[in-house]
Formats: structure tokens, C-alpha cells, sequence
């Protein structure tokens, strides 16, 4: 027998604005939206509490297969529901990276074993560039680029992928404008990839672009004049928030690829982001180890910043601290990411749409502790940083998943398809 729950609150987010509404949700999807709705088994009165649809982390790293003492598809998953996610897209560079079918298919059937939260999954970009017809009838939902360690033809690459109609994400760093030099410290690491391989990078990849194609973590606003139309953009949480200036480099904690910006250029891309012209808020979600973040010694420390448990808390409690319309904000993270992914019936609370939801607390004051993060990575460079907003519930293909600290339900979130599968 068919069950119904009823949410009701006086600010559900609704075809671009807040309005007191219920939604009812019947087996996984979104039923009736409305001022008054249909009787239900059970109700759940929310107040004033903030009812949005899941967010949508385009760009995390799950560490699964290849490092799950880093970050497996259960502990990312359960720091993303915490974090208001229903939704990740996962990047290939695991051990080894995802660039055959078979690798494809066995990163598919572990995601699907431990997550719970939907996934779609990239695939890297084989040697042999014949191959990316075969990895797409697998479904992944785009293919990645690195240029900083990978130099495939572009011009052949963006036939392959349109030949297909795929997506490609690169990230955009120039290897040739790296500085290859053993770098002494945390300072020296940022300093040896400067703003200028960014820009060069941008530039290859725009003179001859595919059809579908995805700038990951942008942090310069000449990059983003470049791309223009040409390709949609993301944006990272502490790209957009932190600068170099404000950094503690005596370790690794803050070290990420691209190097987060000094504070001249943060406040050209804050304006940039503020006028409409990045389409997505991303977290890039990438845990290490303690061993490898507290360290100053580069050859063992580690790039990369955990961010899916936060990106909805930093992203919200900026937009207030800053006068910027809450809607703008949460269109970042939730109908622009189903839109350039093409993540059908996600994304909008829609009647036909799937019931993720999440519930945010906007009356809160709490600081951000690392230790008490759900993900493996327990340091974060937003220690102490002070969020107004945090999640209280979040709800997964209709089903309630994780409530006020708690993870009350582990079922599996759905694979998203993308290829010649979706």
C-alpha cells in the first residue's frame, strides 16, 4: 500500500521564491505542491525552517575504489546527506583512474553497494581516444579532463566527445606554465601554479571548444571573460570565500589545485559570481589523511579541501552575510547543476520530480568543526568559521535520510546515468 507524507512550511522554495506551501510525496516523488494538499499517513510541520530541494555536489571525490581509507562511497555519502546533498557526480582519478569500461562498471557496482545518496560517475579520459565511444555506453555522466597532468589532442578530443554527445569537464591548468621545481614548503607549492596557467589553459580550451563543455573550479575573473558563452563554469565554496592572504600555510590543510586566490582577484570573481556569470556552485570534495594535510613538507603532503558537508552552510550563510538574494544562492547548487548535467526530474520541487529534499535551519549559530565531520576528512581551512544555516533534514528519492545529527535511514541513492545508458 502506497504511503503519503505531507511537509509543510513557510518557506519552501518553489519556481524561484519562498512561499508557505505543503508538499506531498508518494512512492519517491514529489505528488502535489500547493497551499493545501491531499491527506497524508504522515505530516511533518516544519515552521519556518527553509524547505529546498537536495543539493547537487557536481564535483566530489570519493576516493572509491583506490583509497577508501581516504573516502569510500558510504562515509562521503553520509557526509553528504548531513550536508543537505541528494546528489553527487563523482570524478574518475581513482587507483587507477576510470578511463576503460570494466573499471567503469566495477566503480559503478561499489558506488551503488554503499551510497545513499544518487550518483552519476565520470569517466578519465583513455590514451587511446577510440575508447570513449565504449566507456560512454557504460553511462557516465560526462568525461574529465586534467590537463595539468594529461595532454591529449584537443581538437581530437572534442570531436571524439561530440561525435557522442558527451560532456567534458577539464580542469584548467596549463602543465606547460607548472613550475616542475621540488617546492620547500606550503607557500612554494601554491606559488608554483600561478594564475597565468589558468588562463592558458582557458584559452586552449575555448579556441576549438566541444559542444558540451564544463569548466571545473574557476578562481580567476579573466577566466571567466574567456569562457563567456562557451562553456558553463563552476565555482568552489572556498574559491569564492577564502583568500591567500587570510591562510594558515603552515601545513596543507588549505592547499588545494588551483591554489586559492590572493584577495585582489577573490573580490573580481565574488563580483563576477554576484552578476550571474559562473552557472554552479561545487564543492570539490577531496579528503586525505591526517598524515597528509598537517604536514609543511610537500613531497608528503596533499592537495585538496573536504567540502560536500559545507557547501550548502557556506554558501547560504554568504549570500546573508553579503545581502545577496537567498533564491540566486540555492539555484547554484540545485536547478543549475540538474540543467547543465542534464539530471532529469531533479533539481525543482516539482509535482513528477523526485522527493529529494532538503530542510535548513536558517536561525542557527554554529561554528564549523572539522572533527565532527561525517567524512573521513576531518580537516577542513573553515575551522571555526561561523554558518547561520544548517541542514536539518534531508530526504532521498522520497525517503528520510538523515534528521538533526542523525542518520536515521541507509538506503541506497539511484545511479544517474548519463552516456548511452541515461
Amino acid at each position: 500500500m502506497t504511503r503519503r507524507l505531507n511537509l509543510r512550511s513557510s518557506n519552501v522554495y518553489h519556481r524561484g521564491e519562498f512561499r508557505s506551501l505543503a508538499v506531498g510525496i508518494e512512492e519517491g516523488r514529489i505528488a502535489e505542491v500547493g497551499e493545501t494538499v491531499g491527506s497524508a499517513d504522515e505530516e511533518i510541520e516544519l515552521g519556518d525552517k527553509l524547505l529546498l530541494p537536495g543539493a547537487i555536489d557536481a564535483h566530489v571525490h570519493f576516493r572509491d575504489p583506490g583509497n577508501p581509507e581516504k573516502e569510500d562511497f558510504r562515509s562521503g555519502s553520509r557526509a553528504a546527506v548531513r550536508g543537505g546533498v541528494t546528489t553527487v557526480l563523482d570524478m574518475p582519478n581513482n587507483d587507477p583512474p576510470i578511463k576503460s569500461p570494466s573499471l567503469f562498471r566495477k566503480k559503478a557496482r561499489i558506488a551503488q553497494e554503499k551510497s545513499l545518496v544518487n550518483f552519476g560517475l565520470y569517466a578519465g579520459i583513455p590514451n587511446d581516444l577510440d575508447l570513449i565511444e565504449s566507456i560512454w555506453q557504460e553511462g557516465p555522466i560526462g568525461f574529465k579532463h586534467y590537463m595539468a597532468e594529461e595532454d591529449p589532442d584537443l581538437e581530437d578530443l572534442a570531436e571524439k566527445v561530440d561525435e557522442i554527445g558527451a560532456l567534458l569537464t577539464v580542469h584548467a591548468e596549463d602543465k606547460e606554465l607548472l613550475d616542475t621545481s621540488r617546492p620547500n614548503n606550503p607557500e612554494e607549492y601554491l606559488e608554483s601554479r600561478p594564475p597565468e596557467a589558468e588562463v592558458a589553459a582557458v584559452k586552449k580550451l575555448t579556441s576549438h571548444p566541444p559542444e558540451r563543455l564544463h569548466m571545473a573550479h574557476v578562481t580567476l575573473p579573466e577566466s571567466v571573460s574567456l569562457i563567456g558563452e562557451r562553456a558553463t563554469t563552476e565555482i568552489t565554496p572556498h574559491h569564492l570565500l577564502l583568500a591567500r592572504e587570510d591562510l594558515d600555510l603552515s601545513n596543507f590543510v588549505p592547499v588545494c589545485n588551483p591554489p586559492v586566490r590572493r584577495r585582489s582577484m577573490v573580490e573580481k570573481i565574488q563580483k563576477r559570481f554576484a552578476r550571474g556569470e559562473i552557472d554552479i556552485i561545487a564543492s570539490d570534495h577531496a579528503p586525505h589523511e591526517r598524515r597528509e594535510k598537517v604536514t609543511p613538507e610537500p613531497e608528503k603532503g596533499s592537495a585538496g579541501i573536504p567540502g560536500v558537508e559545507t557547501i550548502l552552510p557556506l554558501s547560504l550563510t554568504y549570500a546573508r552575510s553579503n545581502d545577496l538574494p537567498l533564491a540566486f544562492f540555492v539555484e547554484k547548487v540545485t536547478k543549475r547543476p540538474a540543467e547543465v548535467f542534464r539530471l532529469e526530474g531533479r533539481g525543482e520541487i516539482r509535482e513528477g520530480y523526485w522527493a529529494d529534499l532538503t530542510v535548513v535551519d536558517g536561525s542557527v549559530n554554529r561554528k564549523i568543526r572539522g572533527e565532527k565531520f561525517s567524512s573521513k576528512a576531518k580537516l577542513t581551512p573553515f575551522e571555526g568559521e561561523e554558518v547561520s544555516f544548517w541542514p536539518a533534514m534531508t530526504f532521498v528519492n522520497g525517503e528520510l535520510i538523515y534528521r538533526e545529527g542523525e542518520i536515521i535511514e541507509e538506503e541506497r541513492g539511484k545511479f544517474i546515468s548519463g552516456g548511452s545508458r541515461g
